[in-house]
């Protein structure tokens, strides 16, 4: 601890990086929306006028993901003062450990040496490794190639610091670590997630950097995300008070720890056969990093038997970016549907869940690779708060539901960032519940407007215990609407059932033991459950009832 709080000292530009996250909870103007997507279309012919709308978008909003989008397009351009003054003033405003503060530095050097500021560009540099460090840990390998970038610079600026840098080389294992087990006793968990994306590569090691926003061809590859001891199901925890000697603890926090890219034999070869799989899809302003994160926390909170996975497509990661997100679905569907093919492989099914703008790009490629590949099919499918047409869908449904075993849809009324898109669309969404909710015959539609979320109501299929509860139900047992005890029918009709979530729905933990039980016992289950529940202790009384609860709404008792 010394030693890193040393390190940042001779920084002395870390201790500004303290103030507080970007407030998401403001939702975007349309107009901004569509100066975004005529700033991203101009750069590529212009960039002079692109810039030009740039300036005019932050003196509308003042927003950190466009500071970084722009700082990015202004180093394209070969314009270093440019990209200094849309980027110098997110070192004091972004979070020592956020991702875009490591990235923020590092583009500050690529613009420092276009202006010919060596010391300026060490400084900077330094500051960058600081974060990348509090990020990942002093031993991770990521970090010898900082190292062996930082060395030259120091030995021509500031010699002195050869030491310090030889130090910090010496503390990273040249072996790789051992690989996690599952929920070790005390320890961090090692999650470990094969991954595909059309992000095309930034050229950085640190796993959080390694893709950026733009559209690229499919690369595949293994990551692994840490999971803390105590961790809360629905949560994915970050640091609560930020100092300048603050760092992300893998005993306290979710950390995407490493990643390595594969090629696609090996990639297929590995990550499927006879396991089954659950895929996890982002949606729009999502980073490759966020997404992981989500990614593992799903296959982790859910116990998931298999193995987990991850799609991410080339989100700009910017509230404002929706319109230029919307316009890589069809770009991005040939390397959507090489991942799909890769991952049916084998006797394992697998499961997908999709996210907000993410069902797009999903249902986009699902429907022509399913053409292509009469011969394969899909386990669940989890359409939450989706951004999609409702009629496009309806269009599309027949296609995919014949070649699933299930397909599940989460709307919620209060689903802010859907009623925005409402508006740019032009039409009801189809995870937004407000008017006649989307019924088809083969379609569960389960309404989630009584659960809590986030600030937009965008996010509660991932945060809410009792929606997770009720997506174990369906991807880890298979079980119909009427067998969960998390759900509750509101209506039916010829066109499919419509069931309502329960706020009080049953936990992610009793599912799990309740699952387990039946699995085990068959038809003993609910008799070994009572005779758990006759022998528990005073503390865990409620929780047997609750596994009882479970198990009675699966059994029909």
């Amino acid at each position: 601890m010394q030693r890193v709080k040393a390190f940042a000292l001779i920084l002395g530009v870390v201790s500004a990086s303290i103030a507080a996250a970007q407030d998401v909870s403001k939702v975007p103007q349309v107009a901004l929306l569509e100066a975004f997507a005529e700033f991203e279309e101009t750069r590529k012919s212009d960039p002079q006028a692109a810039f030009e709308i740039a300036d005019k978008i932050l003196a509308e909003a003042e927003d950190p993901d466009l500071r970084l989008v722009f700082g990015r397009a202004a180093l394209n351009a070969g314009d270093g003062a440019r990209a200094r003054a849309y980027l110098e003033p997110l070192v004091v405003q972004l979070e020592r450990t956020d991702p875009r503060l490591t990235e923020v530095l590092d583009l500050l050097v690529a613009a420092f040496d276009l202006l010919g500021l060596e010391e300026e560009a060490l400084q900077h540099a330094l500051a960058a490794y600081d974060t990348a460090e509090a990020r990942l840990g002093a031993e991770n390998p990521a970090l010898l190639a900082r190292l062996d970038a930082l060395e030259p610079r120091a030995e021509k600026l500031q010699p002195d610091l050869l030491p310090l840098i030889a130090q910090l080389r010496d503390a990273i294992p040249t072996e790789p670590p051992a690989p996690g087990t599952v929920r070790a006793e005390g320890d961090p968990t090692a999650v470990e997630v094969w991954y595909g994306t059309n992000r095309v590569a930034t050229g950085s090691k640190d796993p959080a950097q390694f893709y950026g926003t733009e559209l690229g061809a499919l690369r595949v590859g293994t990551l692994t995300v840490t999971i803390p001891p105590g961790h809360l199901a629905g949560l994915i925890e970050r640091p609560e008070g930020w100092f300048f000697t603050d760092h992300l603890d893998p005993d306290k926090h979710v950390v995407l720890a490493g990643l390595q890219e594969l090629t696609r034999d090996a990639f297929a070869e590995g990550c499927c056969g006879e396991q089954d799989r659950l895929l996890f899809v982002h949606g729009y302003n999502v980073s490759f990093h966020d997404g992981a994160l989500r990614a593992a926390q799903l296959a982790f909170d859910l116990e998931f038997p298999g193995q987990a996975m991850y799609y991410s497509w080339p989100s700009k990661s910017s509230l404002y970016g929706y319109l230029s997100d919307s316009n890589n679905v069809v770009p991005s569907r040939p390397a959507m549907e090489a991942f799909l093919e890769m991952a049916t492989r084998g006797n394992g099914k697998l499961h997908i869940i999709a996210h907000s703008m993410g069902n797009r790009y999903t249902l986009e490629a699902l429907e022509t690779f399913l053409l292509r590949n009469p011969d394969r099919r899909i386990g669940q499918l989890i359409l939450a708060a989706p951004d999609v047409d409702r009629a496009e869908f309806q269009a599309r449904f027949g296609g995919i539901r014949d070649k699933a075993d299930g397909v599940t849809l989460y709307a919620s009324r209060h689903d802010l960032a859907l009623q925005v898109s409402r508006r740019v669309n032009g039409g009801y969404r189809l995870g937004d519940a407000n008017g006649d909710v989307v019924r088809l015959a083969g379609l569960d539609t389960v309404d989630a407007s009584q659960i809590e979320a986030d600030s937009l109501g965008h996010s509660y299929f991932g945060d809410a215990p009792q929606l997770l509860g009720d997506i174990l139900g369906v991807v880890r047992l298979g079980w119909a609407p009427r067998e969960r005890c998390g759900v509750a029918e509101r209506e039916s009709g010829e066109g499919g059932n419509v069931w309502e979530v329960r706020p009080d729905g049953c936990p992610v933990e009793q599912i799990r033991t309740a699952g387990d039980l039946i699995r085990t016992y068959g038809g003993d289950a609910l008799k070994e459950a009572r005779r758990r529940f006759d022998k528990a202790p005073g503390d865990r009384m409620d929780f047997w009832l609750g596994v009882l609860d479970v198990m009675e709404a699966r059994l029909g008792e």
